[in-house]
């Protein structure tokens, strides 16, 4: 019985990994499309692309989020959302997240917490 449940317990395992891994593609297609459009100035598609997979936790796409909000590239500039985006990043372990909160903190004297 204890073999029985391993061995469904692997082949689930397995097959959700595989499953996962058009999503993984896909997530990858458009984080390169959006750091294109935002290389190509094309801010505002960077952002329409960049935004769904920064809020789902991709580290890079949170950092260019940061970064056009800090700027104003394609939306509103919103220094508070920028560090929040930056924050996002950095707690991934991102270092240009981490260079760029930190600027936000001196520049801006918002609060890490």
């Amino acid at each position: 019985m204890g073999h029985k449940v391993f061995a469904l317990s692997t082949a689930f395992c397995i097959a959700a990994f595989i499953a996962a891994a058009p999503l993984r593609a896909q997530d990858g297609d458009q984080l390169q499309i959006g750091k294109r459009a935002y290389e190509s100035r094309q801010f505002e598609t960077a952002f329409k692309v960049l935004k769904p997979l920064a809020v789902g936790g991709n580290a890079e796409a949170q950092l260019m989020i940061g970064d056009m909000y800090n700027l104003g590239a394609g939306v509103g500039r919103d220094n508070s959302a920028a560090i929040e985006w930056y924050r996002k990043s950095a707690m991934q372990g991102n270092g240009q997240a981490i260079e760029m909160l930190g600027q936000g903190m001196r520049l801006f004297g918002e609060s890490t917490n």
